[in-house]
């Protein structure tokens, strides 16, 4: 069967258009570095570049959740540090003023120390990270402790807002791997029912003030509850306590450093895998789009010669 030259000139300029089209999209996978612009166009690497897409989606909200919990606890950590510090102090004031041989004026004097110190004290027991009250449990958004004051100003009552101060705070670190980000203000200052006992911080310290205030003499019939000595044996069991929460917030820090660089790692896999799957050598296109520019280019210019002859070369 005879090719009439209108037949050969379309077919050329079919392969002309074809390496445009092939050059345009060797262009664009240069460009954004990705092999599959369509998903039926390998639907097997299509799946593994969506689950590698979807693994890394994980893997970065992981990151993020950490970062979190890393400014949580480190907050609550140097809160914690200026806590034992100044439970310190306090103890130092109770065993000087705790002497035979200290004038009551002293006394006074140091009481009125321990009443700052117990000012400090409720700042550090309501600080904030943030927007947020470190030691409030799930209730962030609310001073976890209330103060009840006397007629002269001075601290007579502290009491948890709400029972919510119990609650942890958790993050998700890893896939089935969650967290509590938080120490709760019962455990640390006032564990629940325990509120103006032996074992309530600022019950302790309260009445560390107010003893060494009457002359290192506690309440009548209060004796053995209410002296210097127990009191700070009882100061000394909460400043234990409070230094074993505190050596959770230590361990849980380098356990969110440890995760977040096996996460990197992780990401670091599953970005290559994504590469592979979806990606381009760019090697490989630079020597594929040279080639179809030589073909391209030639086409044109032969195109150019016979698009010069009269139409009527092309009849018949």
């Amino acid at each position: 069967m005879r090719v009439s030259h209108l037949q050969q000139h379309q077919s050329f300029v079919r392969d002309v258009e074809q390496r445009l089209y092939n050059m345009t999209r060797i262009q664009q996978e240069l460009g954004s570095g990705i092999r599959i612009m369509q998903p039926s166009e390998d639907v097997n690497s299509a799946a593994q570049a969506l689950n590698a897409r979807t693994q890394l989606s994980s893997i970065q909200q992981y990151q993020r959740n950490i970062e979190n919990a890393q400014g949580y606890t480190a907050a609550a950590d140097s809160k914690l540090t200026a806590i034992v510090d100044l439970i310190n102090e306090i103890d130092a004031l109770a065993l000087a003023a705790d002497n035979d041989h200290v004038a009551p004026e002293d006394r006074i004097f140091a009481s009125q120390e321990l009443n700052q110190k117990l000012e400090s004290l409720m700042e550090y027991a309501n600080a904030q990270f943030g927007d947020k009250f470190l030691f409030a449990g799930h209730a962030t958004l609310s001073a976890p402790f209330t103060i009840e004051r006397d007629a002269n100003g001075y601290i007579r009552d502290v009491s948890a807002t709400s029972t919510a101060i119990q609650g942890s705070i958790y993050r998700t670190i890893d896939e089935n791997e969650n967290v509590a980000i938080n120490v709760t203000g019962d455990r640390l200052f006032q564990p629940a029912g325990q509120e103006n006992t032996a074992n309530d911080l600022f019950f302790v310290v309260r009445s560390l003030r107010d003893t060494i205030a009457n002359d290192n003499t506690p309440p009548e019939g209060q004796e053995d509850a209410l002296s210097t000595h127990v009191l700070r044996a009882n100061l000394d069991s909460i400043r234990n306590r409070i230094i074993e929460e505190q050596t959770y917030i230590g361990s849980l820090g380098q356990r969110l450093h440890n995760k977040l660089a096996e996460l990197s790692a992780v990401e670091i896999d599953w970005t290559d895998r994504l590469e592979e799957a979806q990606g381009v050598e760019m090697t490989d296109l630079v020597s594929k789009l040279a080639v179809e520019e030589g073909v391209y280019n030639a086409l044109v210019a032969i195109q150019s010669r016979v698009l010069s002859r009269s139409f009527i070369d092309y009849l018949g």
